[in-house]
């Protein structure tokens, strides 16, 4: 059985990271260390990076534990997959809604909306 990674729980301070993301003076995938970790509704961090940059404020998504790296390469790409899927299945529907007539603006406002709008004003000026 799998182990489900916990991406979201803070780095305690020694903590050995990875550098999620590209950073300044730090490409993707530098070993580093937490040498703080502070905040309270936002985590951030200060690490040390084994190519010698020291940074601050780190966002707690801009790294990942060493020894979950590899799995969060792995993860990371099925869900830029995923969005991608969705994004064009997405588009697919909202072209096969435009010929099939479903409403009969730009908007997107439904008929029977449009229908109870045209009734009351009728109303008011009747």
């Amino acid at each position: 059985m799998t182990k489900t990674l916990d991406r979201k729980k803070p780095f305690k301070r020694f903590a050995k990271v990875v550098a999620a993301n590209q950073l300044q003076g730090v490409p993707e995938g530098t070993p580093g260390k937490v040498k703080l970790a502070n905040g309270i509704t936002w985590n951030r961090y200060w690490v040390d990076f084994e190519n010698g940059i020291t940074i601050g404020s780190i966002d707690h998504d801009d790294l990942a534990h060493e020894k979950d790296w590899p799995q969060f390469k792995i993860d990371r790409e099925n869900s830029l997959e995923e969005a991608a899927l969705e994004s064009e299945a997405a588009e697919g529907d909202e072209s096969s809604d435009e010929g099939s007539g479903g409403s009969s603006n730009p908007y997107g406002v439904p008929e029977h909306l449009l229908e109870r709008s045209r009734a009351a004003r009728a109303s008011l000026s009747g």
